[in-house]
């Protein structure tokens, strides 16, 4: 064979493809789902490729580009935009979790807003299959502008594996049964009705947590924060609640508490020299709200 056709054909070889299937299924999940997806055309070798990722993301740029081609759609068929919207959207993520082949060490899914009135997309059945899949990483955002907020299934509480969660416009309330998140290392609450009672228990059974952030929770009176990990601890609040008290946290060096109320209900003055007498080890303090006046 002569040096030419030795280089032609160096020249053709496909250098991704010949790569282990561990790093193909690494490199598509750090593609956008609907890319990833797209790569199943290429040849026989990439088909199915995309049902092994690790990780599945169905952010708000999936949803952006996924309420284009609803617009363009209706445009050109005369349909309803938000139908076609909703419909391709539950298609995808429902399809992408039952078709999946492998481990998912991460979820991220943001539920769009859809119009009052139409049906909410089945959340459980899509919780239901990560919980078999032994989930480690979940985010669950839902943009709740008219539905009311999701209340999360009993089955829920069951994925013991998981070491993050960010929860968005849930409801969070836990069977009597739950023992907590064993290796949940760290925990974000973004307006979650979360009653004052669940929510020392989810933090009594989570030994391993070093990282909370509670956003705008309603049902939480009593900011009682225990947890011999815990490392950073934010809090935002519109609302008035009557104290904060770290119980047993000395690991804590990042604090952020911002508050919007007017005061805090009993002895202000009181509760918050308590607060700063039990952060011996902060090296980040932000402390923000009129309740400081």
């Amino acid at each position: 064979m002569s040096p030419t056709c030795i280089k032609r054909g160096r020249s053709r070889e496909d250098i991704i493809s010949n790569l282990p299937t561990d790093v193909i299924y690494c490199i598509l999940g750090k593609m956008p789902i609907r890319d990833a997806i797209r790569t199943s055309v290429l040849s026989k070798k990439w088909r199915f490729c995309h049902l092994y990722i690790p990780e599945l993301v169905f952010d708000e740029e999936f949803c952006k580009e996924l309420k284009s081609i609803a617009r363009k759609k209706s445009c050109v068929y005369q349909f309803d935009e938000y139908r076609e919207y909703m419909y391709q959207f539950d298609k995808i993520v429902t399809k992408s979790l039952m078709l999946h082949l492998d481990r998912i060490e991460r979820f991220k899914v943001c539920i769009p807003d859809f119009k009052s009135g139409w049906r909410v997309l089945d959340v459980n059945k899509w919780i239901l299959y990560l919980f078999s899949k032994n989930i480690k990483k979940l985010t669950l955002k839902h943009k709740s502008g008219h539905i009311e907020h999701l209340r999360l299934p009993p089955y829920f509480f069951s994925c013991l594996d998981l070491t993050y969660l960010k929860l968005q416009n849930f409801v969070l309330s836990p069977p009597p049964e739950f023992k907590g998140f064993p290796n949940l290392e760290q925990l974000i609450l973004i307006e979650v009705d979360l009653p004052n009672i669940c929510f020392e228990s989810i933090l009594f059974g989570c030994p391993v947590l070093e990282r909370l952030d509670l956003h705008w929770c309603s049902g939480i009176h009593h900011f009682n924060i225990s947890g011999s990990n815990l490392k950073t601890l934010r809090v935002k609040d519109d609302d008035e609640f009557e104290s904060i008290c770290l119980v047993d946290a000395p690991n804590l060096t990042e604090v952020s508490v911002s508050l919007r109320g007017e005061f805090l209900k009993g002895n202000p003055i009181s509760d918050l020299i308590m607060f700063m007498e039990r952060l011996s080890k902060v090296r980040i303090l932000h402390l923000n709200g009129k309740f400081l006046q």
